[in-house]
């Protein structure tokens, strides 16, 4: 065989390589790009996940159930599993039919956006974050409320709540034990739990483990703000919770102070309109509220002034006696 025959040869088998290496590159595509968008699908559950604890936790909670829930909160059902079996709800946000999933998607979209009710003259329900989020991270937390298994927002919720309450209880106590082994501290929940939650470790929440909270410290006095038997009122503590007060009443007088203690994993506040008394509490954290030497005897409202946790019950009333 000449040289010429041979080069032939040699250049026909490169070919044939090559066009079988483009031909097994091309079959694979589907499979690469099915691969990439799953990988971009799992990116944005995770930043809309991070979102929603950030923006909607408070008011939706860690099961995406809302009002329907029963803790106190006002936000409205995105658990499709949390939704009234009657159908009285038309939106269907986790679904295999394609006309109620884009259904669904244009109305979280216009929720977020615009708020509820989208008119303003009307009394608010949920705020507009429309010009708070960008387009992307609307998009991202859609995306998330389509998608996500809320097994898995319950649990990061969990460990996000519980970093942040470290973070706060350690810039007040240095030196407590959880500050130097943060691994070790408990996690504080986004609600009160039941005796039984998934672990922080399952991100299917397929675990569980026994987890009894103990219960809010409770006033030290008998009945609070009555004198004791020097003719002082006694020392008054009021806990806020997610989202309670630990009392519903308080009895007080002129020149009384109350400590206030955040035991929530929320920001909270203690407000009293009338006089003049609004003390923001970061969670874990106290403030003591001292009532003004001047309060007239009469019964006033208290309540939290972070939006939506008055509607949501965080009120209660202040008596003060003369």
């Amino acid at each position: 065989m000449g040289s010429v025959q041979k080069l032939a040869t040699v250049v026909m088998i490169g070919l044939v390589a090559l066009a079988t290496v483009i031909l097994v590159y091309t079959a694979n595509e589907p499979n690469r790009r099915d691969t990439a968008v799953a990988g971009q699908d799992d990116l944005a559950i995770e930043r809309g996940t991070e979102l929603y604890i950030t923006y909607c936790l408070q008011c939706h909670g860690p099961t995406g159930k809302g009002a329907a829930e029963g803790d106190g909160r006002i936000g409205g059902i995105l658990n499709q599993e949390g939704m009234p079996k009657d159908g009285s709800l038309p939106i269907t946000y986790q679904s295999d039919n394609p006309s109620l999933q884009s259904k669904a998607e244009q109305f979280a979209h216009y929720r977020i956006v615009n708020g509820a009710p989208g008119d303003p003259r009307l009394p608010l329900i949920m705020p507009a974050f429309g010009n708070d989020l960008n387009v992307e991270q609307i998009n991202d937390l859609v995306y998330m409320i389509m998608h996500v298994d809320w097994n898995y927002v319950y649990n990061q919720s969990v460990l996000a709540t519980g970093e942040s309450k470290r973070e706060n209880d350690c810039l007040a106590t240095p030196d407590l034990a959880i500050c130097s082994a943060k691994g070790t501290a408990p996690a504080a929940w986004p609600t009160v739990p039941p005796t039984a939650v998934p672990t922080s470790e399952d991100s299917g929440g397929n675990g569980t483990v026994n987890a009894t909270p103990e219960p809010s410290a409770q006033p030290a006095t008998d009945d609070a703000g009555t004198a004791d038997s020097n003719g002082s009122s006694a020392p008054i503590e009021l806990d806020a919770e997610d989202i309670n007060w630990s009392q519903k009443e308080i009895a007080v007088k002129p020149g009384d102070t109350i400590t206030v203690k955040n035991v929530g994993a929320l920001p909270h506040d203690f407000t009293v309109d009338e006089l003049g008394i609004s003390d923001p509490i970061e969670s874990g954290q106290s403030v003591t509220v001292t009532i003004p030497a001047d309060a007239k005897p009469g019964e006033y409202q208290f309540y939290c002034n972070v939006p939506g946790h008055k509607e949501a019950g965080m009120t209660g009333t202040l008596t003060v006696q003369s």
